[in-house]
């Protein structure tokens, strides 16, 4: 999934926090861009349940200046089996 936050202190915890709190098992992160006033960054993620899919980006989007670019969901399997893009 890619994220957009406030480029301050802390914004990247909150996310993290919160990924965490929900059993979410970040696999891998990597920043993609900082303008001083937003970050834009890309989590790999493997998420517990079908619920906390489904809820993800609106449970992110709670947190104040966050919000969900866009997810792809993947498996093991077949590769990349839906996407769900918000602008």
């Amino acid at each position: 999934m890619i994220v957009a936050l406030p480029d301050r202190p802390g914004s990247l915890g909150q996310v993290t926090t919160l990924l965490g709190r929900l059993g979410v098992d970040i696999r891998q992160m990597r920043v993609l861009s900082r303008d001083g006033a937003v970050a834009t960054d890309e989590f790999t993620v493997t998420v517990p349940g079908p619920v906390i899919d489904r809820m993800l980006p609106e449970l992110l989007e709670e947190i104040q200046g966050v919000r969900v670019v866009s997810v792809t969901a993947a498996d093991s399997d077949s590769g990349i089996s839906g996407a769900i893009v918000r602008v």
